[in-house]
């Protein structure tokens, strides 16, 4: 695989819990975010959810070839990123540079980062870091069922092991651990903490003094926000004692790592493993579906692409200058491509 330069910052956490609007905030900062032309397009949930197509197509190739999906992720043992079939997989090296043409500090978000992290760590060269967001485990739950119709107890069983598997994922990381229900509480606090926590990092030093503060607070204060299911601490009582003790942790985090310290887990839960294990059998035929929804989504995309295309170069100067020699040469044409006439029939007198 190609290591690609970065600096890179990783903003890590599950679906539902505001890394959408932790990277908007940051790109607004002044720090990279990905091509506009290769954004994922999904207006319906999210104003913008500032992650690739491509990459989240590639993350998705993942877990496929893990037989697995983000919604039916699979267990993933240590050492899983040196499966043949993980090793086989296309270079991610190029849809990154794609990604992200320009230099300096990078950030890559996407929710799968999660499950994925101890391949993308052998891709991206050093120095990386991460900002890991979280969110209560019932509001999770609620948003997933609202987006996406997810039962509760498999919203619940998702968040444990994305949760999970980021903590681990990202031990020995430099880290800055963020709650989402925090933030809601004191936006201008926790962006102000967490930007002043990054401009300490070696990969910022001689861009801190450029970055726009005042853009990332209000960047952040348009797009995070209360919901009608976030009460914190509403019904967590009735969750299984590992998810309980699993949000005690990520509560006990908050703030900034350097760099994130192994923490003692502990096993998943049972409750858990049984029910994503259930999900990954009948995601196979939900993959294919997915597969065909990204190809319609990405040829949607390059056939807007040429739409643009043409529409900017009928309104250029060189177009409307040219149009008279365009339709000489559409008469010429014209004129070659027309049968001749047969020659008179006679008989010589």
């Amino acid at each position: 695989m190609t290591r690609v330069p970065g600096p890179w910052l990783l903003v890590v956490g599950m679906h539902r819990s505001g890394t959408s609007a932790v990277t908007g905030a940051l790109g607004a900062l002044g720090l990279g975010v990905v091509q506009a032309d290769d954004r994922m397009d999904w207006p319906e949930s999210n104003p913008e959810h500032w992650e690739s197509l491509s990459l989240t197509q590639h993350n998705n190739d993942l877990l496929a070839r893990l037989d697995g999906a983000w919604d039916a992720p699979p267990e993933l043992p240590s050492g899983w990123e040196q499966r043949p079939e993980v090793v086989g997989a296309p270079d991610p090296g190029p849809l990154l540079n794609a990604a992200y043409p320009d230099s300096g500090p990078k950030v890559f978000k996407d929710p799968r980062l999660c499950l994925l992290l101890a391949y993308w760590r052998k891709v991206l060269d050093p120095p990386v870091a991460a900002v890991l967001v979280w969110r209560s485990p019932m509001a999770v739950a609620r948003s997933l069922l609202s987006r996406d119709g997810l039962p509760t107890v498999e919203g619940l069983a998702l968040w444990e092991r994305y949760n999970r598997s980021a903590v681990e994922g990202l031990a020995g990381v430099d880290t800055y651990v963020l709650d989402y229900e925090s933030v809601i509480g004191d936006r201008d606090r926790a962006i102000e903490t967490l930007v002043a926590w990054l401009g300490t990092l070696e990969q910022s030093e001689g861009e801190a003094g450029g970055w726009d503060r005042a853009a990332a607070v209000g960047a952040i204060k348009g797009e995070l926000h209360h919901h009608p299911g976030d009460r914190t601490g509403d019904g967590e009582a009735l969750l299984p004692a590992e998810l309980q003790q699993l949000a005690r942790q990520l509560s006990s985090l908050t703030g900034g790592h350097r760099p994130l310290g192994p923490e003692p887990l502990g096993l998943e839960s049972p409750w858990t493993t049984s029910i994503l294990r259930l999900r990954q059998e009948l995601s196979g035929p939900k993959r294919e579906l997915d597969a065909t929804k990204d190809l319609l989504r990405i040829t949607r995309n390059e056939l807007e692409s040429t739409k643009d295309g043409m529409v900017r170069l009928r309104a250029s100067t060189s177009w409307r200058i040219t149009a008279p020699l365009r339709s000489l040469t559409t008469a010429v044409e014209g004129l070659r491509q027309r049968p001749s006439a047969d020659p008179p029939s006679g008989t010589d007198q």
